[in-house]
């Protein structure tokens, strides 16, 4: 088979997930991976030959009934992104370009903003590579997952969230994507009610349509893969701005603490963790709790069984004597420890076990960062976990986050779950199936090891807040494996589902539709039909 410049064909049976996980078997030979391709002019014709590429695999997959999905660091702990055809390799896909003020819609610059905040990159950039290039700028990405190892694609695709509670998600810093969604076709797409392209820039992507639509954008911008090839990202920046954190390691669960849970409100905690007044220039930004739920008092009266507590708060300017945070420490879980601890769990007395165990871990996922300051690539690094990991989050209603968290220390008490919990805190989303959709969304992870235990233990805490009628969602990239179609629906209503589904039918004809299909939206539901009002054009 002769494959066109900047493509390579991959001897691969099987991809294992970073966190392993799992492991999901692919058709022989449907695999490849994008380079940059050889001998061209100038990056310009690099960029449009990598889409000329995009197109040929999705021509290749419908001739040969072959299902594709992008691939890149492979970061989720679900089969939301992968799919038993080919996986596409975009790594090598990092080119990035300059966005100028005669290069932008006129209606950008009307409404006050400048193209200096914009900046536009491949699918294959990784978030830590994207902050050393904006911070070189003088410029800082918005939100940030607690470790930045992804590439800007695969975090954004399945809501990568941070806790940024008066901002949002990652993917609400895009403002654009240009989508290859057809063997013929590729698209610039962004919202009709905050246009950002200007000709300049869709005539260097050679795009063959320009689509100004909110609901169309909002329902791609959270889509895992499934609208197309995300080529490239146009992201809006913050100037450069640092973090000045406030932390304590235990703070005592009292009325004061859940006052903060529910509104974000820290007056109650201010004193604990010596919070300054807010001011235009420094407030808070960030807010998590870190939870040993084998060493936590619900009733607040021993203060060193509580939580541990950071606030960040957001400055414009770096703060006088800034204490600069320390290297990461050198521990590093290694490839066999998770796996050794998952057979100890499957195969010895858990119950006995797994305090102790979670105990003797626990110090390791606290630093003592009270009073770091630094930028976001200070704070949220590479990940130091290695091996049979686990990670579930749920997003809840920030008023029902005290309640939910003592329903789970309590089943905690009737049978152990063998990891620690995280809460963070995350503005609404305006993404039509982003999983942080309350209006201050409180994300609760539980963090463990890949064990029929842990697996037990999130099967009960979905069914317990069934039973009790809180409404929650689940990560699209974490440990979901409960979700079907009626739960999906349950989670994000008819309405939002339907319209998700109908934006995929816009820009996808029915045979691109099949080679972006995968099992996961088959159990979801998601791959159905729904008869549109309008045909479509």
């Amino acid at each position: 088979m002769r494959l066109p410049n900047g493509l390579q064909q991959l001897v691969v049976s099987e991809v294992t997930n970073r966190h392993e996980n799992f492991t999901q078997p692919l058709t022989a030979g449907a695999s490849f991976k994008l380079t940059i391709p050889s001998g061209l002019p100038d990056s310009k014709s690099e960029y449009r030959q990598t889409t000329a590429n995009f197109q040929w695999l999705i021509k290749h997959a419908i001739d040969n009934k072959i299902r594709l999905r992008a691939i890149g660091k492979n970061w989720s702990f679900a089969k939301v992104g992968v799919t038993n055809g080919g996986m596409v390799d975009t790594d090598a896909l990092m080119q990035t370009f300059a966005i100028r003020n005669t290069s932008v819609a006129p209606a950008y610059l009307a409404a006050g903003q400048s193209a200096d905040n914009l900046f536009f990159t491949e699918c294959g950039t990784t978030v830590h590579i994207l902050e050393q290039l904006l911070e070189a700028r003088n410029k800082s990405i918005r939100a940030s997952g607690a470790s930045n190892g992804q590439t800007i694609a695969g975090a954004t695709a399945t809501g990568t969230h941070g806790a940024a509670f008066d901002y949002g998600a990652v993917h609400d810093a895009i403002v654009g994507l240009h989508i290859v969604c057809g063997p013929n076709k590729h698209v610039w797409l962004e919202r009709q009610s905050y246009p950002v392209a200007g000709k300049p820039s869709t005539d260097l992507l050679a795009v063959t349509e320009v689509i100004r639509d909110d609901d169309l954008f909002n329902a791609a911008v959270v889509s895992f893969g499934s609208f197309g090839f995300v080529h490239g990202i146009m992201l809006e920046t913050d100037d450069l701005f640092w973090l000045k954190s406030y932390s304590a390691k235990s703070v005592a669960y009292t009325d004061g603490l859940k006052k903060a849970m529910t509104d974000c409100d820290f007056s109650g905690i201010a004193t604990i963790l010596r919070l300054p007044a807010a001011t235009a220039d420094a407030k808070p930004y960030h807010f998590q709790l870190i939870v040993n739920p084998h060493q936590f008092d619900p009733s607040g009266a021993d203060a060193t069984r509580g939580p541990f507590v950071r606030i960040l708060y957001k400055h414009r300017t770096k703060p006088i004597a800034a204490a600069p945070p320390p290297p990461k420490p050198g521990f590093i879980y290694g490839d066999d420890t998770m796996g050794l601890i998952q057979t100890l769990l499957d195969r010895l007395t858990p119950r006995k076990l797994v305090p102790a165990l979670v105990n003797a871990l626990y110090p390791q996922a606290l630093e003592d960062t009270d009073g770091w300051v630094g930028t976001m690539r200070d704070f949220f690094g590479n990940t130091n976990v290695r091996g049979k990991a686990s990670s579930a989050a749920i997003g809840i209603d920030s008023n029902d986050s005290p309640r939910v968290l003592e329903e789970i220390i309590a089943m905690n008490a009737q049978s152990a779950f063998p990891g620690v919990m995280g809460l963070r805190w995350v503005k609404r989303t305006p993404a039509t199936l982003g999983f942080t959709r309350f209006p201050i969304t409180c994300v609760l992870e539980l963090d463990g090891v890949e064990s029929s235990l842990t697996r037990q233990f999130l099967q009960r805490i979905w069914t317990r807040l069934e039973t009790l009628d809180i409404p929650y969602t689940q990560h699209w990239g974490k440990v979901n494996f409960n979700l079907d179609g009626d739960r999906v629906r349950r989670q994000y209503g008819n309405k939002a589902v339907d319209d998700w589904i109908v934006a995929r039918q816009h820009l996808l004809d029915a045979p691109t539709r099949a080679v972006f299909t995968n099992e996961f939206m088959e159990r979801c539901g998601l791959d159905k039909e729904l008869i549109l009002d309008e045909p479509i054009a």
